[in-house]
């Protein structure tokens, strides 16, 4: 084809047709600018298509993880609701029996607020998208400043559980109520103890010491003790309501970012 061009090219110039040679030199720059602008498009389809391939890998990894992220929470949930249970069990003794008496079925209750769920990042594909720019894959644009946020949301919330379960709940509540309680003899309370075998089986062991128990309550007969237990309670009950409060807000942003998710994958 190139060499029937060339020699049609030729006999104009032989011929001094210059008018239809230039006619036809500017008919062969439009083919040429064709033919490249659709191998430009094509180009760029194939571009687009890989893409469009990618993302949908990421969309789909960004539903699993947020499944892992929901069913996280509620497992954080449902163990802030022991927390808040046991506290509310051991002020009503407390105000009930006018100090702490007659223990034999609290000293477990006050155990279980030793214990703190760490709080696990379970966002991991959305964490590699940010740090590699692969976020700009995702063209909706509402869906990825949603993820944008959701991320930071979750960094948060995070740094906010690790600071409460370091600086308040291991170095001040769990520390008082180890040093004062029957902690030792009494161990953790059944539902908590289902609440760990459910996730993390462990075996707790028990001092078989029942004096432990007579050594406490000679303590907590202290007014010092006293009023320090009591508030260690009050101040855990707090702090796992607002732990919880926030599981929840966390859970619900991560269904509705899921159902995005969902809805952009049918598109």
């Amino acid at each position: 084809m190139i060499t029937l061009l060339r020699r049609f090219r030729q006999r104009l110039l032989s011929e001094n047709k210059f008018s239809k040679y230039l006619i036809y030199a500017i008919g062969e720059i439009i083919l040429v600018v064709i033919g490249i602008l659709i191998a430009l498009q094509i180009n760029n389809w194939n571009e687009n298509r890989k893409y469009k391939q990618q993302e949908i890998i990421y969309l789909e990894n960004l539903k699993e993880d947020l499944e892992v992220q929901i069913q996280s929470q509620n497992i954080y949930i449902d163990f802030e609701e022991i927390i808040i249970q046991d506290c509310t069990d051991i002020i009503a003794h407390y105000e009930t029996q006018k100090g702490f008496h007659n223990m034999d079925s609290i000293y477990q209750k006050l155990s279980d607020l030793t214990v703190r769920w760490t709080f696990v990042n379970a966002n991991t594909t959305l964490l590699e998208m940010i740090n590699s720019g692969q976020i700009n894959l995702i063209r909706n644009k509402e869906l990825k400043k949603n993820l944008m946020e959701f991320n930071q949301l979750v960094q948060r919330f995070a740094s906010n559980t690790l600071n409460n379960n370091t600086n308040l709940i291991d170095n001040i509540i769990a520390h008082n109520i180890i040093n004062t309680t029957n902690y030792a003899h009494a161990g953790y309370s059944e539902r908590m103890k289902e609440q760990f075998q459910k996730h993390v089986p462990i075996q707790f062991s028990t001092v078989n010491d029942t004096q432990l128990a007579e050594f406490s309550n000679q303590t907590l007969d202290e007014p010092k003790f006293k009023l320090q237990l009591i508030n260690n309670v009050a101040f855990r009950n707090g702090l796992a309501k607002i732990q919880k409060s926030g599981n929840e807000s966390l859970k619900q942003k991560a269904i509705q970012l899921q159902n995005q998710i969902i809805s952009e994958l049918k598109k």
